[in-house]
């Protein structure tokens, strides 16, 4: 009678030890596709590193971000590698996760997009949808390129024009033919010297163009392009 409580009461400790060693016990994922996938997130990886390089220009351009994502999505291919390996530590590295904060500002609204793709490129390369990634890669860094290289608005800008004795109106005319939208924002005329203020919006060339032009009229002495301070800060 002794033995068959003894038995009873063990066996849901028994139970509890094999649930314990199951989670524990899955099985590891060989060296040889931890290289595999490493290698192919590489290989994406460089397809984004070199998409976002061109991309940007020289001014604009971060080789620290741009290091940054490649950094990204190798972390993210290696933690899952873990979480798929390891169930006790993947819900640690959950955990550890849940804590951090990023409060990093972005130059460019694209950089986001860069973030959550590094992150899709850790995804796939971690759960082996190689077809996924690599279509996904082509298609995105293809749209990234090409759309750098349609113009664009260089956006609001502030136009500053100093000299002598001058024309206004002819200043005025000159602005308001070059430029999308223009709108004056000051106009100081003193004996011998004037000065007046733009608000305009155009693209980088034709912005190019309306500097040219407006040196060429008499009495002019300097123009400034000038962006505004909430957008500088």
């Amino acid at each position: 009678m002794e033995d068959v409580l003894v038995e009873i009461q063990q066996s849901p400790v028994q139970e509890s030890m094999t649930e314990i060693g199951a989670i524990q016990g899955v099985a590891p994922i060989s060296l040889n596709m931890v290289l595999v996938t490493l290698v192919y997130a590489s290989a994406l990886s460089a397809i984004m590193y070199f998409a976002f390089k061109r991309s940007r220009s020289a001014i604009m351009y971060d080789q620290k971000f741009n290091v940054t994502l490649v950094m990204i999505a190798f972390m993210i291919t290696l933690m899952l590698q873990l979480v798929q390996s390891n169930v006790a530590l993947s819900v640690g590295i959950m955990g550890s996760l849940s804590i951090v904060r990023f409060r990093t500002n972005t130059k460019d609204p694209r950089d986001l997009g860069f973030v959550f793709w590094a992150m899709g490129i850790g995804l796939a390369s971690a759960t082996s949808n190689w077809s996924i990634g690599i279509l996904g890669t082509l298609l995105m860094a293809a749209f990234v390129i090409l759309s750098s290289q349609v113009k664009s608005e260089t956006g609001v800008m502030l136009v500053v024009i100093r000299g002598g004795e001058a024309n206004v109106p002819l200043i005025t005319d000159t602005v308001l033919r070059r430029v999308k939208t223009a709108r004056l924002k000051a106009e100081n005329l003193l004996r011998g010297s004037f000065e007046v203020v733009y608000e305009i919006k155009t693209t980088s060339e034709s912005e190019q163009r309306l500097l040219k032009e407006l040196m060429t009229i008499d009495g002019v002495d300097s123009v400034n392009m000038l962006a505004p301070s909430a957008e500088v800060a």
